[in-house]
């Protein structure tokens, strides 16, 4: 089994590092879960990460700090950022109708007032659309263009975006509402979105193995994804890049949670402003039963231990990034394996979580 270590004096006196090492050494020999890749933040940087069993079960790969890993969800959360930055350059307002600036695709007619689906709302999954999430396509396939996919010519739902509800009247969880933004990006900066995001939010940050597009050298150094059976799968592709497209690393990652949490200027390098940040890290009403968001952040609280940022998961793949704001702690887990990691009831989280919170006792 392959482990990454650092400040490894620490890490002998840290109790937190031994039960996460045994827990992710027992999971990823006895689950269909084969490699993870997991970071702790503490006092606002990284104090160690983490890489446990197998990028390739065949050939013996071991998850490295620069192994590869699709994000699922967690895409939404770095594209907010991208759409953000659209708001700082004067391109965007957050309360202005998101129709008067499209004129590749526009939503359809409803019932409801279409004026009121606005990039803030979007962001927050409380415009009212449709379409909770993308199956995506197996590498190789010709992929929808954006328009296609938000007239609902995926093969996963054939749903299109469009409002099902009052906008501003409840929380619905809605990566539909990220394709619109995505669109929103291009059509306001004349760009590609996976070409925006690199040279405007992942080269500034020192993201350089974070891309919303699957390159050549992003696939020689990617982990391979295993489905709930531990039998690999080809890499899923999105057209719906800014809802569940992004591939990056378990350093990349944990980099961007040291900025959420500690909004250093000079860190941000101009891509957003430390008070843009902490504005989409306060929760936008209304919130429901079922999920409260900021822009682009999710809120959650398991455990008794309230905190902010995203989980996700797609085929083969599943993420988390969890911020304690209170206590610039934070905890990333990447994985190669469906449906295990993204869920907060997890025994790494709950062990992380257990810190936490007796630290404010």
């Amino acid at each position: 089994m392959a482990e990454h270590k650092a400040n490894t004096d620490v890490n002998d006196q840290d109790s937190l590092y031994k039960e996460i090492q045994k827990i992710g050494l027992e999971y990823t020999q006895k689950s269909n879960v084969p490699g993870l890749a997991v970071a702790v933040i503490k006092n606002g940087k990284v104090a160690w990460i983490q890489c446990i069993g197998w990028a390739d079960v065949e050939s013996k790969k071991p998850v490295t700090t620069k192994t590869i890993f699709n994000v699922g969800s967690v895409s939404k959360l770095v594209a907010s950022w991208g759409c953000m930055q659209l708001t700082e350059k004067g391109l965007v307002k957050l309360d202005d109708p998101v129709n008067q600036y499209l004129t590749r695709w526009k939503l359809p007619e409803s019932s409801f007032d279409n004026s009121k689906v606005t990039l803030r709302r979007m962001l927050s999954h409380t415009a009212g659309l449709s379409v909770h999430g993308y199956g995506g396509s197996e590498q190789g396939a010709k992929l929808l263009s954006l328009e296609e996919s938000l007239s609902g010519k995926t093969k996963r739902n054939r749903e299109s975006v469009s409002v099902i509800m009052e906008p501003g009247t409840q929380w619905k969880y809605s990566g539909g509402g990220y394709t619109l933004a995505q669109l929103l990006l291009e059509e306001r900066t004349k760009e590609k979105f996976a070409e925006y995001m690199r040279n405007n939010v992942f080269k500034p940050l020192g993201m350089n193995d974070s891309n919303y597009e699957w390159t050549e050298e992003m696939k020689a150094n990617s982990a391979t994804a295993y489905d709930t059976l531990r039998k690999p799968i080809k890499n899923r592709i999105f057209t719906e890049q800014a809802a569940a497209g992004l591939q990056t690393t378990i350093l990349d990652l944990s980099h961007f949670a040291e900025l959420s949490i500690t909004a250093d200027r000079k860190e941000l390098n101009k891509v957003l402003k430390p008070e843009t940040i902490r504005l989409m890290e306060q929760p936008i009403q209304p919130a429901s039963d079922n999920g409260q968001s900021g822009l682009g952040y999710r809120f959650f609280n398991f455990e008794g231990l309230p905190t902010v940022g995203h989980t996700g998961e797609n085929d083969g793949w599943c993420a988390s990034l969890f911020l304690h704001m209170p206590t610039k702690s934070g905890l990333v887990i990447l994985c190669n394996g469906s449906s295990w990691m993204d869920n907060p009831r997890n025994p790494i989280y709950s062990a992380w979580a257990k810190t936490i919170l007796k630290s404010l006792d």
